[in-house]
């Protein structure tokens, strides 16, 4: 079990660095994921967008060992 939130957690901070480096000098506040099966973009924008508001800055789908989830930055 610990296995597969270590992995959830590394993924998460790969994006989350993937984000400072493509958004440059903007300032991402916080990263969180939604579990999207199937995650689409479009799907994983919009809820993103709900939950962030006008703090939204991007978003993007990955796949875990849970299937695949919504990753948002804001």
């Amino acid at each position: 079990m610990e296995g597969k939130g270590v992995k959830m957690g590394l993924m998460l901070v790969v994006a989350m660095a993937l984000g400072f480096l493509v958004l440059g000098p903007n300032l991402v506040e916080g990263a969180f994921g939604i579990q999207l099966n199937p995650c689409t973009l479009p799907r994983c924008i919009a809820e993103c967008k709900k939950a962030l508001q006008e703090k939204f800055l991007s978003a993007t789908c990955a796949s875990g060992s849970q299937g695949k989830f919504c990753i948002c930055l804001g």
